[in-house]
């Protein structure tokens, strides 16, 4: 299996056709979300897999006869990271064929985009003592807050940088005068579309500031031209209540593989 550079990577593209996989890879070509591509062709590939380095594993296209390689590949490349929970995006024939010896468990997401934006009125809403403000612009000031290391975490999750963030990204938390009670960021970022991650601290949460980050994120992401996704597990009801709550529509039911690989 061949390792390519991401921002060579456009013929892998039509392998991860579906919806809920196509924004991430147009980020990952775009240089703007971490990770790592190998196909089993330079010129036309056929199958390839993609590591973000961490906990997500994408495998597409033809496997067939090469399924013990890709399982190579896998176990000289990925497993040694020991990445503990992993989700693997990839067919449950393609499962069986390259992890055999694996029990792994399928699980439900969902994927959710923006269609109808309705920002809350913010001024009226928000707690006594709450504010809202963007990570990019206030990111000096948000850095003395409580909970500003955890906002850090997520970006670093899903860029290359906190400086590529900072000149691509955007996002915007729900703090007090001394913590960060909620974020919302954008991740998977390309010249169209992008993610979004979102997080409230577990003391802070049912008060509404998920709705009221999110809120203004969603109005960020009209103001740049942006269409946004929302991706999350089908159990996640909370989450899924927020995103439908801020203009977002379920477009695909789909299911992936999770595992332990610790």
């Amino acid at each position: 299996m061949i390792l390519v550079p991401t921002d060579e990577a456009l013929g892998i593209r039509r392998l991860f056709d579906a919806e809920y996989l196509g924004f991430v890879v147009d980020a990952m070509v775009a240089g703007a979300t971490p990770a790592r591509v190998w196909v089993d062709d330079v010129a036309v590939p056929a199958a390839s897999l993609i590591w973000d380095g961490s906990h997500t594993v994408y495998l597409a296209g033809a496997v067939g006869d090469e399924a013990r390689a890709w399982r190579q590949l896998f176990d000289e490349v990925v497993a040694p990271s020991r990445p503990g929970f992993l989700k693997l995006y990839l067919s449950e024939a393609t499962a069986a064929a390259v992890f055999p010896d694996r029990d792994l468990e399928r699980r439900d997401r969902v994927l959710y985009r923006l269609a109808r934006p309705n920002p809350q009125d913010r001024s009226e809403r928000l707690p006594e003592g709450f504010g809202i403000a963007s990570i990019t612009e206030r990111f000096g000031d948000l850095s003395a807050l409580s909970g500003f290391s955890d906002v850090v975490a997520e970006i670093e999750s899903g860029w290359p940088s906190v400086r590529e963030f900072q000149h691509r990204g955007f996002g915007y938390v729900a703090h007090t005068a001394s913590t960060i009670a909620c974020w919302c960021t954008a991740e998977y970022r390309s010249a169209r579309h992008c993610g979004t991650g979102i997080e409230t601290q577990p003391g802070y949460r049912r008060r509404g500031l998920a709705t009221l980050t999110a809120s203004a994120f969603v109005a960020e992401c009209v103001r740049r031209g942006l269409v946004a996704y929302w991706d999350a597990w089908a159990t996640n009801l909370p989450s899924i209540a927020v995103a439908e709550r801020v203009g977002f529509e379920r477009v695909a039911d789909y299911a992936i593989c999770v595992g332990d690989f610790s």
